[in-house]
Formats: structure tokens, sequence, C-alpha cells
């Protein structure tokens, strides 16, 4: 548990004792957390803070994705340049293809 706390923790950029403060109000609890222990409530307040299940938390069962803000920035930033390659390497009649399938979408979402 405490282990995937820390992970959580270093990937929104916020130290544990930190985190023991918000939702223990004291960082005297951070002991008994290493050690595996942690109050119902507040293991509920910490699954709260970073959107995840309890079980998570507790390693009972897979958290796929945990996104920051910034993931999504580099996921688009990654995509958008995996587009702009892809795109750069067809012939001028696919470019002309892909432009028009665009357009077409984009009247699609518009109604």
């Amino acid at each position: 548990m405490y282990e995937i706390i820390k992970q959580l923790c270093d990937k929104n950029d916020i130290s544990i004792s930190k985190l023991c403060e918000i939702v223990t109000n004291s960082t005297g609890n951070l002991a008994t957390w290493k050690k595996g222990y942690m109050r119902s409530d507040y293991l509920q307040k910490v699954a709260d803070y970073f959107q995840v299940s309890t079980d998570y938390l507790l390693g009972r069962e897979p958290q796929n994705i945990i996104v920051t803000e910034s993931d999504h920035e580099k996921q688009y930033d990654e995509t958008t340049n995996q587009v702009s390659e892809a795109f750069s390497k067809l012939s001028f009649s696919d470019k002309a293809k892909v432009m028009n399938l665009i357009a077409e979408l984009s009247e699609k979402n518009d109604e």
C-alpha cells in the first residue's frame, strides 16, 4: 500500500508527508503508513485525493491508467507528432483524401 501511494505522490508531484498532512492533519501517521497500516477513513481520503479506488491502493486491483494533466499533454503532443509525421509522408492525393475525411468528420460533429 505504501509503495502504491508513494508512486501516486511522485506521479502527481506531491510529497507523501504533505499528503499525510492533508489527509490526517499531521505527519505523525506516516510511520504507520510505511508499516502498511492506515485507518479506513484515511485510506478513503487518499483514494479520493488521487481519484482511484481503495482496492487499487490496497493492491487488489490494477489501475491501468493513472493520468495527470501533464500526461494528457504529453500524450497529445506525441499523437500530434505521429500524425504530422505520417501525414508528411503521404502523396499529395492521399493528403487531399485525408483532408476531405477530416472535413466530413468535422461536419458530423457539428450536427
